[in-house]
């Protein structure tokens, strides 16, 4: 995954049950697969506190389109009655998954 980048979002989800941030998940997903060097997406949730992470082919590519992002982001998770705690870019320096993780859960 050489240089491969992410962007963790952290959202406070206080009152909205799971099965909603999925919902919200899919979407961002759908919105963003068709954008250039879109890598994928992960939800991360528990209760009250959910995690997306978007994967980006580099971080030049997450940088180029920073704005559509963050104002899809912020569209969505209000709809969604959530708050954005945090995003935070990293760049991903070792991943293994096994073949059952491809997959939606």
């Amino acid at each position: 995954m050489r240089g491969v980048h992410v962007t963790v979002t952290t959202a406070d989800i206080t009152g909205e049950p799971i099965e909603n941030v999925a919902v919200v998940g899919e979407e961002l997903d759908r919105w963003l697969r068709d954008v250039e060097g879109f890598e994928g997406f992960v939800v991360l949730a528990r209760e009250g506190r959910a995690f997306g992470l978007a994967f980006w082919e580099s971080k030049e590519v997450a940088e180029r389109h920073e704005v559509a992002r963050a104002e899809l982001r912020e569209r969505l998770l209000r709809i969604a009655n959530v708050r954005v705690e945090d995003v935070v870019d990293y760049d991903v320096v070792y991943t293994r998954l096994g073949p059952n993780l491809g997959a939606s859960a």
